[in-house]
């Protein structure tokens, strides 16, 4: 891992036009980790653009930089992409994926395993709880060759977003002891974790809340209770005047069910696609689901899209689902 740290920061300090991106409907971590990158890199005079192909959801406005996220843009110039925590260059989106094509260097930094491996230079950790950790390495490397600490208050607080988003709060099983000396380390710095995962998991709007009743209202299980569904219908989020982004933390609680091993969240965008949100237990992988229907992730997360109508995307990804875990023990 060094010696990629080490072409990593080789690359990025020759180079002055950088552009970072992450995920469609981007979370805490994708979003701690590009905005955290965005940070370090402007602080060393690097002409920086950050990517969201899905914006920025209202429960992470207040990050620091978050005015710097552009939904696109025409720049062809780039020398460095770098993607964090995407599992798949597809999964950044048709929106911007030309721009990040355009750069002859891509940087996939991520702690998911692709199936398909992609980028110049990979910085991949399954065993990192978060992105975040990773991005930690590397500004630390950044630090070395630059001959002063970069790390800020700023920065802190992003990386703690993704190992707080990540991990639930440090409730899930990809904790290490590696993911508590960063908290500490980025406490120390500035970034409390009290207030930033109520900032996260405690700032709903009115809507989402609203989706959050609809989503479970409409709650299933599989006569085994093994998975467990819910959804949100287009007729919901045109209801409410909401967004996608408004359902973030729900397939959790759909996870949560007794004697659930899988769950799923499936969200009808209006005039777009099915998108899915599947979870698992210990034990489980919906990396594997996922990949059926052309998404990624990893083993205890994942997410893809599928053509509507909405019935059609239960049946199937539930039919898939079952069948993964056929031949695994209850």
């Amino acid at each position: 891992m060094r010696g990629r740290y080490k072409q990593a920061v080789e690359a990025l300090c020759a180079a002055q036009r950088i552009v970072v991106a992450s995920h469609v409907n981007p979370d805490g971590d994708a979003l701690g980790c590009i905005l955290a990158l965005a940070h370090v890199l402007r602080g060393i005079g690097k002409d920086v653009v950050a990517l969201s192909a899905d914006g920025v959801p209202d429960i992470y406005d207040w990050l620091p930089g978050v005015e710097w996220v552009q939904t696109g843009t025409d720049r062809r110039d780039f020398e460095i992409a770098i993607i964090c925590d995407a599992g798949a260059f597809s999964r950044t989106g048709s929106s911007i994926s030309e721009a990040l094509r355009s750069a002859p260097i891509v940087i996939n930094i991520d702690h998911h395993l692709a199936d398909v491996p992609f980028g110049d230079i990979l910085i991949v950790e399954e065993r990192a709880a978060a992105t975040a950790e990773l991005i930690y390495g590397l500004i630390r490397a950044l630090s070395v060759a630059n001959g002063r600490d970069l790390m800020t208050k700023e920065i802190a607080e992003c990386l703690m977003t993704g190992l707080i988003t990540d991990t639930g709060s440090f409730r899930f099983m990809n904790v290490t002891p590696n993911t508590f000396r960063l908290a500490a380390r980025l406490q120390q710095l500035g970034a409390l974790p009290a207030p930033i995962a109520e900032l996260v998991f405690e700032n709903r709007s009115f809507s989402s809340l609203k989706l959050l009743g609809r989503a479970l209202a409409s709650l299933q299980v599989s006569e085994d209770g093994r998975v467990a569904w819910a959804m949100v219908s287009a007729d919901d989020f045109e209801d409410l005047t909401a967004e996608d982004a408004e359902t973030e933390g729900i397939v959790n609680l759909v996870r949560s069910v007794r004697g659930a091993d899988i769950g799923v969240l499936f969200r009808e965008i209006p005039g777009k696609k099915v998108r899915i949100s599947l979870r698992a237990r210990a034990g489980g992988d919906v990396n594997r689901i996922a990949a059926v229907f052309g998404g990624g992730g990893h083993r205890l997360a994942a997410g893809c899209s599928v053509d509507p109508p909405l019935a059609d995307a239960v049946t199937k990804v539930v039919a898939e689902c079952r069948k993964q875990l056929h031949g695994l023990a209850p």
